[in-house]
């Protein structure tokens, strides 16, 4: 009986190891040309609403007509987005279930909280950015300042009396708060809710007197003079809120803040699947239908590559590990 030749087997094992890897190559391409083939879940991890809730349910439309299934917007307030994040990162990598982002999910949890259950860095692939903007710090009428200026001047005058809401304890808008206190040096109370929503109820009623809001979230109510928006947080002004001065022009340095979305999906997500999500939010992005849409709430679309999301949720990280680290603030 003849033995096989040692070189004829290892040239059968590289001819079997490069057909293997022929047929993965295959199989992603076809599963990227077949993907999406049933409706896929985003969740939101704020309730109903507010701001963010709005840009995903406007993006989900969009998206639902370019990739011919339904996107199905699952929200998940609470617990600082810590439930919806987990619910992502323990998701089958198939493309089937993404997140929309926060600052505060993904980049200021992380320094808040002494265990969380999914690793902020290692459990998600970043898809898209898909909103940026400024935060607006809104008052209740009744109080009686109209600038920067003269909120610091009554704040001093009545320490500890002045209340802000916030979207819960270490949240952007809750941390935009201590800088502007800090920085102002005047004495705030925080007052922490599970959503966008509940801080402008309550702020409408007059239970808080202030707030950093996001402007989709409050625009409507600008517009109508139920709050007045005495600064932004951006650099300049926005086309939207032309009338609205930055902190810049108030004299302070410190408040720059973005409040920004964008889509992740679980680690491990096939590329081709990240790339065809990526492309369909760039389009979407882009198109002047979704822009109206989110324009009646003061914000437009924004999109990058997964490369330069994955860099941008880094530097926000660097930056916010030092803000929380001064603040003090830590999870109950």
């Amino acid at each position: 009986m003849s033995q096989s030749s040692p070189v004829l087997g290892w040239k059968r094992g590289i001819h079997g190891m490069a057909v293997a890897l022929a047929c993965a190559g295959l199989c992603a391409t076809a599963g990227a040309q077949s993907f999406p083939s049933k409706p896929i879940r985003l969740i939101v991890p704020v309730p109903p609403g507010g701001g963010a809730d709005f840009v995903a349910r406007s993006y989900a439309a969009h998206l639902s007509k370019s990739l011919g299934q339904q996107i199905v917007v699952d929200n998940r307030g609470g617990a600082a987005g810590i439930i919806a994040m987990e619910a992502v990162a323990k998701a089958p990598a198939d493309g089937y279930t993404l997140i929309q982002t926060n600052i505060s999910t993904i980049s200021i949890n992380p320094f808040i909280y002494d265990r969380l259950p999914y690793d902020a860095q290692r459990d998600f692939a970043p898809v898209s950015i898909t909103t940026l903007n400024p935060l607006l710090l809104v008052i209740h009428p009744g109080v009686a300042a109209r600038s920067v200026k003269e909120l610091i001047i009554l704040a001093k005058a009545r320490p500890g009396q002045l209340a802000y809401g916030s979207l819960g304890s270490g949240s952007i808008q809750h941390l935009a708060g201590h800088m502007f206190g800090k920085e102002a040096g005047i004495a705030l109370v925080h007052v922490p809710y599970k959503g966008a929503a509940p801080v402008t109820v309550d702020l409408l009623a007059a239970q808080v007197q202030m707030a950093f809001s996001g402007v989709g979230t409050v625009a409507a109510h600008v517009k109508s003079g139920r709050v007045i928006a005495l600064a932004i947080t951006s650099a300049r002004r926005m086309d939207y809120f032309s009338d609205v001065p930055t902190f810049q022009e108030s004299g302070m340095t410190t408040m720059s803040v973005s409040l920004w979305n964008g889509i992740l999906a679980p680690a491990r997500t096939p590329a081709s699947i990240i790339q065809r999500l990526n492309a369909e939010i760039r389009n979407a992005a882009a198109a002047p239908e979704l822009n109206r849409v989110l324009g009646t709430q003061g914000t437009s679309a924004v999109s990058n590559t997964p490369d330069e999301f994955a860099a941008f949720i880094k530097a926000e990280r660097e930056r916010y590990a030092v803000i929380v680290k001064d603040s003090g603030v830590r999870a109950d």
